[in-house]
């Protein structure tokens, strides 16, 4: 049985309402104009050969729910962070996932939570350690993804608390790095609602091929220290202030839509 949390996750997040449509999407197709197409950033998602990953089942129902809500058709470019939010402040279309900052806040409209995750600290299963609060990273260094931004408690410790050994945004390539000993934590986001046990299952199962590469100590593991570092970050979307023509506002009436067919 899933636990609570994660039953709330699933009644209330944009897995069961995407598919569903408000009733102006419901009309006839024929009424409509035709979709309008609009471009949208993410940040990079790489496999361990360094190839894009298509975006996730959940996050692939957002975007067609908001598609569909919008009559609009996202062309997805995906980039380095940084890249995705420079174009993203130029000016070059619609981003998704970039967190919250006093800085991007003043350049960027965002648009209400779409979503949710927490940011979970992994080890390995014999390195591991406590974790109450940020200090306890002191003198450690942390597997980041390059160009993202963790909060303002970790990145005013970054580099000054703890080093930030910066890769890829590639899960399997950092696990690797965590596994031969180069970092001594790496920074996962996982979906609101995911327990440690659980992601840790996802972990092994995605690591497995690679172990053989790894000459490993037997029993070692991946392992997920039971306080997540951040808790429900929402995930938003957001577009240059200066090109809002309306379309936040437009996002937000469609999520307070899913919203309230998710609690019927």
């Amino acid at each position: 049985m899933p636990n609570p949390s994660k039953r709330n996750f699933l009644r209330t997040g944009p897995l069961l309402a995407c598919a569903m449509l408000a009733p102006e999407a419901m009309a006839d197709p024929a009424a409509r104009p035709a979709p309008q197409t609009l471009t949208l950033l993410l940040g990079d998602t790489l496999d361990a050969s360094g190839r894009q990953q298509q975006p996730k089942p959940w996050r692939r129902k957002l975007f067609t729910y908001l598609e569909q809500e919008l009559n609009v058709t996202f062309d997805i470019k995906a980039y380095p962070w940084p890249r995705a939010e420079r174009r993203a402040r130029e000016g070059g279309g619609l981003i998704f996932g970039l967190p919250k900052t006093a800085d991007r806040l003043r350049a960027l409209r965002y648009s209400d939570p779409a979503s949710s995750n927490t940011l979970w600290l992994v080890t390995r299963s014999d390195a591991s350690f406590t974790f109450r609060t940020i200090d306890d990273l002191r003198g450690k260094t942390i597997g980041a993804v390059r160009g993202y931004t963790y909060g303002d408690d970790f990145e005013l410790g970054r580099n000054k608390l703890f080093r930030v050994d910066e890769d890829i945004a590639s899960r399997a390539t950092r696990l690797q790095r965590l596994l031969l000993k180069r970092v001594d934590a790496l920074l996962l986001y996982q979906p609101s609602g995911d327990s440690p046990a659980e992601i840790e299952a996802a972990l092994d199962q995605l690591i497995q091929p690679h172990l053989k590469d790894l000459s490993l100590p037997p029993g070692v593991r991946l392992t997920v220290l039971p306080k997540p570092l951040q808790v429900e970050n929402g995930m938003h979307f957001a577009i240059a202030r200066s090109h809002d023509d309306g379309l936040i506002d437009r996002i937000n009436s469609a999520l307070a839509r899913q919203r309230r067919v998710a609690q019927r």
